[in-house]
């Protein structure tokens, strides 16, 4: 089933010659909320938002990090967040791994709004660590 017009088409936000192997994914995480309803609400945002190959899409937002490079990740992108997910790329075979908008930045699509790849997700997900460069900020709660 083809989209409506008036979404952008995520191609449109690509990345070229850029890699999944060996990367490391760094996916935000709150507390006890990380649960495949968070991440059907997280898909469906950009599902309202983009299509892909003309196609409706449902994905999340995550970092890359090659091993060297997740504490600058972790330190710049993601300071703000106390707790986060970190699984290497191979440890999602089946899913579809692009790299969007600004480096590091990729998104991980699954194959619809109700599709069997949240629970799967989750479970490759494994523990929550802590962010030893989150810094609380005035004002916000923490996440």
């Amino acid at each position: 089933m083809t989209e409506p017009p008036g979404k952008d088409a995520l191609e449109d936000a690509l990345r070229p010659d850029e890699d999944p192997d060996d990367l490391v994914l760094l996916l935000r995480a709150g507390d006890e909320k990380d649960n495949v309803d968070v991440l059907k609400r997280q898909a469906l945002r950009l599902h309202r938002r983009y299509t892909y190959a003309g196609e409706g899409c449902w994905g999340i937002s995550v970092f890359a990090a090659s091993d060297e490079s997740e504490p600058w990740v972790l330190a710049t992108k993601m300071d703000v967040r106390r707790r986060y997910y970190r699984i290497r790329s191979s440890d999602l075979a089946g899913f579809r791994l692009l790299p969007t908008f600004k480096a590091p930045h990729w998104t991980v699509l699954f194959s619809g709004p109700g599709g069997p790849d949240y629970q799967a997700f989750m479970d490759a997900l494994g523990e929550i660590r802590d962010n030893p460069y989150w810094k609380r900020r005035p004002g916000r709660r923490p996440r």
